[in-house]
């Protein structure tokens, strides 16, 4: 009776070790993890395009209005905002997006960063994000990206496209970012090379779309100046923000470009659509 009591004694022992080094093996998750929404699934694989890595800031994301997980409800609508944009540039063959504002404080740069995001977590849809604001870029900042190289200086002749792009691990995105400002925004966009810069990005990192945050349209004349280069714009409008008559003055100046649609943003809750789902 003793054998097979100390005999069970020692099974237990060596099952009670066993479960302590799996649990002592498994990694804790870390707070600034992507959620697995918007984690990037190349990070655990390779990046095939051989690009390099920045760390987001991703507690920040709700903060910034930027989407952070399933839950998140805002969601849904950029799931929306996502299909409509793919039927309509599929359909006309379209590759290049200018996300456009009448003014400052519409939410162009939330909007643009969103629809990257909603359209590279669907399989096959790599999205190219590429700050162009040189007033007032924030790209990397609402994403709390601190070590990204500048779009300028692939303008400025320092370096190549790919020496500027990075993986930020959103899903299936690639990031051009910028923290630096210029004057000199519209000599640049018109210059050879804003066209291979689009090259690159469409064809090189066969992305299924480029997602341009431009500046505010009645602000400047670097968007007006880049507008011929891309295939259509999207422009956004701020609920209670943007004036009637600023709005009618953008779509005069997009009169001769494809208008891709636009985004009432920051709308009432009491506003929304299908409020069940």
């Amino acid at each position: 009776m003793d054998r097979i009591r100390n005999a069970v004694t020692r099974a237990r022992q060596t099952r009670e070790t066993a479960t302590q080094g799996d649990v002592a093996a498994a990694p804790r998750p870390q707070p600034s993890e992507a959620p697995p929404s918007v984690r990037s699934v190349s990070a655990d694989h390779g990046d095939p395009l051989n690009l390099p890595s920045v760390q987001c800031n991703f507690d920040n994301f709700a903060r910034n209005r930027i989407i952070a997980n399933e839950q998140d409800p805002v969601l849904n609508a950029y799931r929306v905002l996502r299909t409509r944009v793919l039927q309509r540039i599929d359909a006309e063959g379209w590759k290049t997006i200018a996300v456009v504002s009448p003014g400052s404080g519409a939410g162009k740069t939330v909007t643009a960063i969103n629809l990257a995001i909603a359209i590279s977590s669907k399989a096959g849809s790599r999205a190219t994000l590429v700050d162009l604001d040189f007033y007032r870029p924030s790209v990397a900042r609402y994403l709390g990206v601190t070590d990204a190289p500048s779009s300028l200086d692939f303008f400025e002749g320092k370096c190549t496209v790919r020496d500027v792009a990075v993986r930020p691990g959103l899903s299936d995105v690639v990031l051009i970012a910028n923290e630096r400002v210029t004057r000199r925004g519209a000599e640049h966009l018109t210059s050879s090379r804003a066209d291979e810069l689009i090259n690159t990005a469409v064809h090189d990192f066969n992305s299924r779309v480029v997602i341009f945050d431009m500046s505010p349209l009645l602000g400047c004349d670097d968007t007006i100046a880049f507008l011929p280069k891309v295939d259509c714009a999207l422009l956004v409008a701020a609920s209670g923000d943007t004036r009637a008559d600023d709005l009618k003055e953008a779509k005069r100046i997009l009169g001769k470009s494809n208008i891709l649609g636009t985004v009432l943003n920051k709308a009432p809750a009491a506003f929304m659509p299908n409020q069940y789902y």
